[in-house]
């Protein structure tokens, strides 16, 4: 579009390298207190900004765009008091300074309509999250003996780990053909070792089957799989590897949380259920059970895939952008 870019990001130590030919600057940083780390950012930074994230902002420059990932106060616990600091702290600040906040999802804007409404109308638009369809589409799927569920995501409480391996165990005991695969990152240790160590204690262990694909094989894992399962349980925007299933054909299992809403209509282009052990059960009972369903949401989900094409995404960012950064003002 004509613009000169630089990144500025929280790292584990300073930085400054180049992405694509554009500098990049990483600013040492103490999870506890973010605040300070984006602090130094704003006195080093100069000119237009557009915020990433609204998850450690508590100032916005004028005439700024930032971007909301979803609501992520929700975490089953939480009290009325924590929730209530998350919102007046951050979305608040974003609402108030910023001139328009990006929201990946409904949600976001439903909740924060709900809480200020006349702001939320002001400022909060919504441009969902993309496949890239010429990546991710239905292919022929080579057959095998058994039926394969995916889990294509981070290991990280939120996205559901903890609830998929309570379903595991007695499945795969009720079904011998059926096998798990875990396409997982290796970015956290931890998590990895609680992973490997709940896997090597399952007695059908040798159906719990893992891999660390980089993103361009992605294509290839969702292909060789029969259902992929979403299922978050907090803390969700409108989920990329949601996406990427529904444009690959898959009959997807997703839970009713944040942004996923937006994606999957129950019973049309998926199944979308309640975030627990029975209904996550249930819903992987019977589309083990019933193959001819899987083919008719996983076609369906297909359709749907192409209202989220990247380059509708692209161009309704292009619109804001010039709106609010117009190149003949900088």
């Amino acid at each position: 579009m004509g613009y000169e870019v630089s990144f500025h990001q929280n790292a584990h130590r300073d930085f400054q390298t180049t992405f694509r030919g554009w500098p990049v600057y990483g600013y040492q940083a103490d999870q506890h207190h973010l605040h300070l780390t984006v602090k130094r950012m704003e006195e080093t930074v100069r000119g237009r900004v557009l915020y990433s994230s609204i998850l450690q902002q508590v100032y916005y420059r004028p005439r700024s765009i930032c971007i909301s990932h979803g609501v992520w106060w929700e975490l089953p616990g939480y009290s009325p008091a924590h929730a209530r600091a998350a919102y007046e702290n951050y979305v608040a600040a974003a609402l108030i300074q910023a001139t328009l906040i990006i929201s990946c999802d409904y949600n976001f804007l439903n909740v924060a309509r709900a809480i200020y409404p006349n702001l939320a109308d002001q400022k909060v638009r919504v441009i969902p999250n993309f496949v890239d369809l010429k990546q991710f589409y239905p292919r022929e799927k080579e057959q095998q003996p058994r039926v394969r569920v995916l889990y294509p995501r981070r290991l990280a409480p939120e996205r559901g780990f903890d609830l998929l391996k309570e379903v595991i165990p007695p499945l795969l005991a009720e079904y011998p053909d059926l096998e798990f695969l875990f396409a997982i990152d290796t970015n956290t240790p931890r998590y990895l070792e609680i992973f490997h160590a709940w896997r090597q204690k399952e007695a059908h262990n040798g159906r719990i089957l893992y891999c660390h694909p980089d993103f361009n094989a992605m294509p290839e894992v969702y292909a060789a799989a029969d259902i992929v399962v979403i299922p978050s349980i907090y803390s969700e925007g409108t989920s990329f590897s949601c996406l990427e299933a529904m444009a690959m054909g898959k009959a997807v299992i997703a839970t009713n949380v944040g942004g996923l809403t937006n994606l999957i209509i129950d019973g049309y282009n998926g199944l979308l259920i309640h975030p627990s052990r029975e209904y996550l059960t249930q819903a992987l009972r019977f589309l083990i059970d019933h193959p001819r369903e899987r083919l008719r949401l996983g076609a369906n989900a297909a359709a749907t895939a192409r209202a989220f094409d990247r380059r509708l995404w692209e161009a309704r960012w292009r619109q804001y952008i010039s709106r609010v950064y117009p190149l003949d003002k900088l």
